[in-house]
C-alpha cells in the first residue's frame, strides 16, 4: 500500500486500485474464455500460443514479415 501511495500520491490511490481491479477482472474473463474454448475444442495448439505471446510482446507474426528484395 505504501509503495502505491509513493508512486501515485494519496489522492491517486483510489483510482490506481480501481484501474487495477478492472484489469484483473478483464484477465479473469479472458481466462474463462480460454478455458471454455479448451473445454469445447481441446488444448490451444502450441504454435497458436506462441503466436499470441509474440503479438502480446508487439512482435510481428511470421506471416506478416516484409518481403525480402530479390
Amino acid at each position: 500500500m505504501a509503495e502505491i501511495e509513493a508512486r501515485v500520491g494519496a489522492r491517486g490511490f483510489s483510482s490506481f486500485v480501481d484501474t487495477a481491479a478492472e484489469r484483473y477482472l478483464a484477465l479473469l474473463k479472458a481466462q474463462e474464455i480460454v478455458e471454455d474454448f479448451e473445454r469445447r475444442n481441446g488444448p490451444v495448439p502450441a504454435e497458436e500460443t506462441d503466436a499470441a505471446e509474440r503479438a502480446w510482446r508487439g512482435e510481428q507474426p511470421d506471416t506478416c514479415r516484409p518481403a525480402t528484395p530479390a
